[in-house]
């Protein structure tokens, strides 16, 4: 698992661990999310806006409100279909896949099916939600 901080409230984790099932997706992220609570320090309104792929969960917590929910947590869950992108500097760790898009220095591949021969060099790069790389990349 990896949890990025985007701000003070907001976050991204990649839970990469296991497959979770889309008929209890709903119960096993509250789980997940009451275990990093404190952690966290997570309180008041949150959207949380999830990707299952074949490799595990992508979560982005989007803090909403707080002001009644002082010292408690409310989740609102969407499921999401949008594509999660890897990117990285190295163009050789993802060249075999289907779906490359580039900018100046990087370059994406979308996590699909194919992306588990790359899941052991994660450490070379980031995954990216859609919305965060449309307007700034082309496909090569």
């Amino acid at each position: 698992m990896k949890v990025e901080r985007i701000n003070d409230n907001d976050y991204r984790i990649y839970y990469y661990e296991s497959i979770i099932s889309n008929d209890t997706i709903y119960e096993d992220i509250k789980i997940l999310l009451k275990k990093l609570q404190k952690k966290l320090k997570l309180k008041g309104y949150y959207k949380v806006v999830v990707n299952n792929k074949k490799i595990g969960l992508f979560i982005q917590l989007i803090h909403i409100n707080d002001t009644f929910y002082k010292n408690n947590l409310d989740l609102k869950i969407e499921i999401n279909n949008d594509n999660i992108y890897f990117k990285t500097k190295d163009y050789f760790l993802i060249y075999s896949n289907s779906l490359i898009k580039c900018d100046d220095e990087y370059y994406y591949c979308v996590v699909d099916d194919s992306f588990d021969k790359i899941l052991e060099k994660v450490e070379f790069g980031d995954f990216i939600f859609e919305k965060d790389i449309k307007n700034k990349t082309y496909v090569i």
